[in-house]
C-alpha cells in the first residue's frame, strides 16, 4: 500500500467523515502513481487518516474505505464482503426483502460503487438479479475478476440468511455504460450480462416491488435490466411515490369511488402512475392514465404495467420540452414531473435551471384546481432551494396559487452521510395546486 500525505490543514473535513480528497490537498503531486492503487493517507505529522485508493488522473484524487488503522487492506475482497454484507443486513432491518438498492457509493462507506438487488420473476419462477455499476478506477481495479468477487459474496449473503437466493438462482449484471467513468479514465462499456440464469430473459423481466398499499405484498413492473436506463429501474423514488399515495390514501378516505386522470410525465416504465393506480384502485376509483416519455419501448413497458393495475392507460410519445402545449389546460387530477437530470455539471445551472421552469410551468398548467402536482430533481447540484425558486416562479408564470403539502427526497435504501452533502441529490415537493 502507498502511502500519500496531505498539506497542512488539509485533514480538517476528511476528519469529520467526508470520503473526499482533492489533488491540491495532497503535499505533493500524485503524479506517477497507478489509478486504482491502494493508499494510506496521512496527516501532515505522519499519523494515519484514512486508508482507501487513489487516482492521480482524477480531480478528487483520493476515496476512504475505512477510518480504521487496524484494517490492514480495505480493498481487499475480504472487507468489501464485509462492508456490502453489513449494508444488505441494514436494509433487512429496514424490510426490504423484494428489490432495493443494495449499495450506494459513499452512503455505504464504499465510494464508486452502486449495486440494485431486484427479486425478479419470469414464468412462475422467481430468482435475483445484481445490477452494477463500477463508477471509479480504484473500485474497478479492487473488484478484479469480477465473477469471483460476486460468486464468493452472493454466496456468503446466502449462507447468512440474507437472501433466500442461491448462487445458481442469481443473474449478474454490469451496468458500466455511463459517461461518468471517462472521468476517471475508465472506458465506457456496453451493459452485459456476467452471469444469466437459464430460461429467464433479463430484456424484459418483472422486478417485483414492495407494494404501496401493503407493504408485505408485492407488484410486478417489467422492465429490461440489460439495456434500461441506469440500472434498469430508479430505486430512489419508492419513498417520494409512497408519500404521494399516503396522501391519496388521506384525501380519498370515505369520500367514495371517484374518477381520477393522472398524467406522468418522463414516466419511463411508469413506475409513479403504476403505483399510484394500484393506490386507488384499492380505493374502489375508476383510473385515466397518461404516460409521456421520448422513449417508445420505455412506453410499452409502461403500458404493460399501469394496465395491469386495472387502469385505463394512454402513452404519448413526446418531448415534454417541447411538445406539452399540445395537452388541454387543467385536465389531471395528479401531475407527476419527474425529469431525467438537466443539471449535470455547474456549467449546466443557467439552461438547467430555465428547463425545470418551463418543465414545471407547463405541469402547472396541466394540473386541475385542487389536483396535486409533483415535482422532482435529481440533479446533485441542483439545490432544493433552486427547485423552490423555480416552482414558485412556475405558479406565478401560469397565475396559479399552490400550497406545499409535503416534500420528500431518498428512499431509506439510498442513505447519505451527515457529513457528504454530495450524497443529497434527490428532490420532490408536492403542491396543492388552486
Amino acid at each position: 500500500m502507498k502511502t500519500w500525505r496531505l498539506r497542512s490543514g488539509a485533514d480538517r473535513r476528511i476528519r469529520t467523515g467526508h470520503p473526499w480528497i482533492f489533488s491540491n490537498e495532497l503535499s505533493e503531486s500524485p503524479k506517477g502513481h497507478l489509478p486504482g492503487e491502494a493508499i494510506r493517507l496521512e496527516d501532515v505529522k505522519g499519523n494515519f487518516v484514512a486508508s482507501g485508493y487513489g487516482n492521480p488522473h482524477s480531480l478528487i484524487s483520493f476515496r476512504a474505505l475505512s477510518f480504521d488503522s487496524a484494517v490492514e487492506d480495505s480493498t481487499s475482497f475480504d472487507f468489501l464482503h464485509q462492508q456490502l454484507l453489513a449494508a444488505w443486513a441494514q436494509r433487512h432491518q429496514l424490510g426490504y426483502r423484494a428489490s432495493f438498492r443494495w449499495c450506494f457509493g459513499e452512503g455505504d462507506f464504499l465510494p464508486g460503487l452502486v449495486i440494485d438487488r431486484y427479486l425478479i420473476e419470469q414464468n412462475g419462477k422467481r430468482a435475483q438479479c445484481i445490477a452494477v455499476q463500477i463508477l471509479t478506477a480504484g473500485m474497478d481495479k479492487a473488484l478484479q475478476p469480477l465473477d469471483g468477487f460476486f460468486e464468493k459474496l452472493m454466496t456468503r449473503v446466502h449462507s447468512q440468511g440474507l437472501s433466500d437466493y442461491s448462487w445458481n438462482e442469481t443473474a449478474v449484471v454490469i451496468r458500466n455504460d455511463v459517461n461518468v467513468r471517462k472521468l476517471e479514465g475508465l472506458e465506457y462499456q456496453n451493459a452485459k450480462v456476467l452471469k444469466e440464469i437459464s430460461g429467464m430473459d433479463l430484456s424484459k423481466i418483472d422486478i417485483l416491488l414492495h407494494s404501496p398499499v401493503n407493504w408485505k405484498e408485492l407488484i410486478p413492473m417489467q422492465t429490461d435490466l440489460i439495456e434500461g436506463q441506469k440500472t434498469g429501474f430508479f430505486l430512489d423514488q419508492a419513498y417520494n411515490i409512497q408519500i404521494v399515495c399516503d396522501l391519496l390514501k388521506a384525501r380519498l378516505a370515505g369520500s367514495g369511488p371517484q374518477k381520477i386522470k393522472i398524467l406522468d410525465l418522463c414516466s419511463y416504465v411508469g413506475q409513479w402512475s403504476t403505483r399510484l393506480a394500484t393506490t386507488l384502485k384499492s380505493l374502489g376509483c375508476e383510473i385515466e392514465v397518461t404516460c409521456v416519455d421520448v422513449s417508445e419501448s420505455a412506453l410499452k413497458f409502461a403500458a404493460l404495467n399501469v394496465s395491469r393495475t386495472g387502469a385505463k392507460v394512454e402513452t404519448l410519445k413526446m418531448d415534454v420540452m417541447d411538445d406539452l402545449p399540445r395537452l388541454p389546460d387543467r385536465a389531471y387530477d395528479i401531475v407527476i414531473a419527474d425529469p431525467p437530470a438537466f443539471v449535470k455539471a455547474k456549467k449546466d445551472l443557467p439552461t438547467g435551471t430555465h428547463a425545470y421552469l418551463k418543465l414545471n410551468t407547463q405541469a402547472a398548467r396541466l394540473t386541475k384546481s385542487g389536483g396535486l402536482l409533483a415535482s422532482c430533481s435529481c440533479s446533485g447540484l441542483f439545490k432544493e432551494e433552486d427547485l423552490i425558486q423555480v416552482l414558485s416562479k412556475a405558479m406565478r408564470r401560469d397565475a396559479r396559487a399552490a400550497r406545499c403539502i409535503a416534500h420528500g427526497g431518498h428512499a431509506p435504501d439510498h442513505p447519505a452521510l451527515v457529513n457528504f452533502p454530495e450524497g443529497f441529490y434527490l428532490k420532490m415537493f408536492v403542491h396543492s395546486v388552486m
